[in-house]
This record gives structure tokens, C-alpha cells and sequence, in this order.
């Protein structure tokens, strides 16, 4: 069974996060605070056991090797321990990047899932942790802020701000540090290239992609990224400022 851009189930796939969170507010809207927030762990640790199920299956497949995609340091893919993280220490910062950045990340993934749609079948373990994987992330977290679980001040917003861009600038090194040790290119929050059939591809466009020896980096789409995702932050940020103001 494969996926198919704008079918009718693509378009269940978009909208099931929204019919969860509605579900899920729902359902806990009785219990405390503290209540909550094992639930959030709860299923925090859910969305990190459908992660290692699927990581389990690449590396099976790729004959007990070392993959690029076992380490979870794709956008998404970090989003589940960022939650975790989150509910356990109840962070700010965390939930501030969950929410301005992971959020938005994750329902793009279900929206634009072109990814899904090269899937050869669904029916495994990584088509089903896409499907759920995304979802999750987007249900949790916005779960977690009609529950009061995230604020987001000033100084927060700057400090997520300054935790984005580090990990832009991180995930860069890394993604070449790949290629050195393993000869292939890990793609850690899209900065090796853009997802196709997303919109990041335009910024790929804009710029030309330079290699020097066995490192590459496209300086403009780079320079993008570190101008976009910070945007997104901070338009997330008024988002939730506007609603809660509105309450």
C-alpha cells in the first residue's frame, strides 16, 4: 500500500491532528495539572518508542549498518525528545521550541508529505512512524498549549531564538562530519538540501551550492534557513500571545 499526494486519505492525514487534539482535550479536561503532564510524558515516551521501532527496522534493512537516520536529529525526529524534555523538567524554552518551531515543522511534513510518497509501501514500520510520528508531534503539542503548559515571554523567545540558530549552524557541521566518516550526506533540519516538494525549495534556488573538498554548503539557502526559521519562531510566538490574550 503506498501514499498518494492530495488523495482522500492525505487530506484525513491532515486534518486527524486537529480531530486528536480535540479528542485529547477532552478526554483530560477533568485532571490536574500534574495529571497532565504524566500524560504528556506518557505520550512523549509513545512517540520515542514509534522513533526507535522505525529506527529498528532501517537498520535491519540496511544489514546492521550505521545509518544517518538512526540519529534522531531531524527536525521532527528531535521534536519527540524536546516534548519529553519539556513535561520532565517543565521547560520554557523547551516548549517554546516545540511549539514555534517543531509544531510548524511537523504539520508541514503531513501537508507536504512528499517524503511518505516515495515510500515503496506504508505498511512497515517507518511509513507507519511517519504517519503517527507527525501527528504526534503536532497533537502534543498543541495539546500542551491549550493546557497551559506553555508560556512564552520575552526572554524565552530569545532564548529559543538563540537555540534555533545554534542547531542551524550545528546541524551544518554535522550533516559534512557525515560525509567524512560515513560517505553520505545526513540532511539534519534540512540544511544539506531541501525536502522536495516543499516550499524551502525556492531558497535552495536563490543560492549556489559551493564544495570545498568533501565539505558543501549552499551559503544563501543557509543564510535563508537562519532568517526563516527564526521568522517562524517569532510568528508562532505572537500566535500564541494573541490567543492567550484573547482568553
Amino acid at each position: 500500500m503506498t501514499f498518494t499526494m492530495w488523495s482522500f486519505g492525505h487530506f484525513l492525514f491532515i486534518l486527524s491532528p486537529i480531530l486528536l487534539t480535540y479528542l485529547l482535550h477532552k478526554a483530560t479536561m477533568n485532571l490536574s495539572q500534574e495529571q497532565k503532564r504524566e500524560v504528556g510524558i506518557n505520550l512523549s515516551i509513545l512517540a520515542i518508542g514509534i522513533l526507535l521501532a522505525r529506527n529498528v527496522e532501517i537498520f535491519i534493512r540496511s544489514g546492521y549498518q550505521f545509518d544517518h537516520e538512526l540519529l534522531p536529529l531531524q527536525v521532527c525526529h528531535f521534536a519527540n525528545f524536546v516534548l519529553l524534555y519539556s513535561f520532565w523538567k517543565k521547560s520554557d524554552v523547551g516548549f517554546a521550541l516545540a511549539f514555534c518551531l517543531n509544531l510548524s515543522a511537523a504539520f508541514v511534513s503531513i501537508v507536504f508529505a512528499d517524503g511518505l510518497a516515495n515510500y515503496s509501501s506504508i505498511l512497515n514500520a517507518r511509513g507507519f512512524a511517519y504517519i503517527t510520528g507527525h501527528a504526534l508531534i503536532v497533537v502534543i503539542t498543541a495539546w500542551a498549549f491549550f493546557n497551559d503548559f506553555i508560556f512564552i515571554k520575552k526572554k524565552t523567545l530569545l532564548n529559543t531564538i538563540y537555540v534555533v540558530e545554534v542547531l542551524i549552524l550545528l546541524s551544518v557541521s554535522i550533516n559534512n562530519v557525515m560525509y567524512l566518516f560515513y560517505g553520505k550526506f545526513s540532511n539534519y533540519f534540512y540544511t544539506e538540501h531541501p525536502e522536495a516538494g516543499t516550499p524551502l525549495e525556492w531558497m535552495w534556488n536563490w543560492g549556489k551550492e559551493y564544495i570545498y573538498g568533501s565539505f558543501k554548503i549552499n551559503y544563501v539557502y543557509v543564510f535563508c534557513m537562519m532568517l526563516l526559521f527564526p521568522l517562524v519562531t517569532y510568528l508562532w510566538y505572537r500566535v500564541a500571545k494573541a490567543f492567550k490574550k484573547a482568553e
